[in-house]
């Protein structure tokens, strides 16, 4: 082809994309589309900032100073740490005195060591001849303690009775007695013995035979003692 002939081939070629008209504006369905498009990703990523954020602040708190779970230490927190009284710290001693038909009075039991101690409860009290355990014609029962039967004010801390060491106030419990029928008459006075709680057993070294041993009501009948729980000592 010869150089006059790509001359012309070129000018119609121009003048034909000349004639071609130009789209400078967009289609309108296309641009809904990219509108709603936008407006979409715009809300997806307003609602992952808002996301962050509240994360971010539940984080800030997490690792802030959490105040309400330190419980400050109380006095009722202070006792629980208190051990409880073994057998060896205590002595006991008995006072009684005589009713129609029957003995009442109290057990003391006494802290005899250099620390602090608590009692709770009802103990086991056990009744000998001598050296052997009395098991038969015996019956042991609760009763409420000297303090409501009195129709007293609670005692604060009640039903835990803390102990003082030796020396100090408060360092005596007492157990509410109340015994009967102890036959044949004439009987000889036993030797009464407290359980403590987790321990061993204490002696009550003398009282308990102060106003002499019940009348026997029934020598059929077992011996009846009524026991309390441990409460404050008013004498200590």
């Amino acid at each position: 082809m010869s150089t006059m002939d790509d001359k012309r081939l070129r000018t119609l070629l121009g003048e034909l994309a000349d004639e071609v008209p130009t789209h400078r504006s967009v289609p309108p369905a296309l641009e809904a589309r990219f509108r709603r498009r936008v407006a979409m990703n715009s809300v997806v990523i307003g609602t992952m900032i808002v996301a962050l954020g509240v994360g971010a602040f539940a984080t800030v708190r997490a690792l802030g100073p959490n105040k309400a779970s330190i419980a400050p230490l109380t006095s009722s927190s202070a006792a629980t740490t208190t051990p409880a009284c073994t057998a060896g710290q205590l002595r006991a001693i008995g006072s009684m005195t005589g009713a129609a038909g029957s003995r009442e009075g109290y057990i003391e039991l006494r802290n005899y060591s250099a620390k602090t101690c608590t009692l709770r409860g009802t103990p086991i009290i056990a009744l000998y001849d001598i050296s052997t355990r009395i098991s038969t014609s015996l019956i042991f029962d609760r009763t409420i303690a000297q303090w409501q039967a009195d129709a007293a004010a609670r005692p604060a801390g009640w039903p835990v009775v803390p102990l003082g060491a030796l020396g100090s106030a408060h360092n005596a419990a007492q157990v509410r007695i109340r015994w009967t029928n102890w036959c044949p008459q004439g009987r000889p006075a036993p030797l009464w013995r407290v359980s403590i709680p987790g321990s061993g057993m204490v002696d009550v070294v003398n009282g308990m035979d102060s106003a002499g041993s019940p009348p026997c009501n029934g020598a059929r009948l077992p011996s009846h003692v009524e026991v309390g729980p441990f409460e404050p000592s008013p004498a200590a």
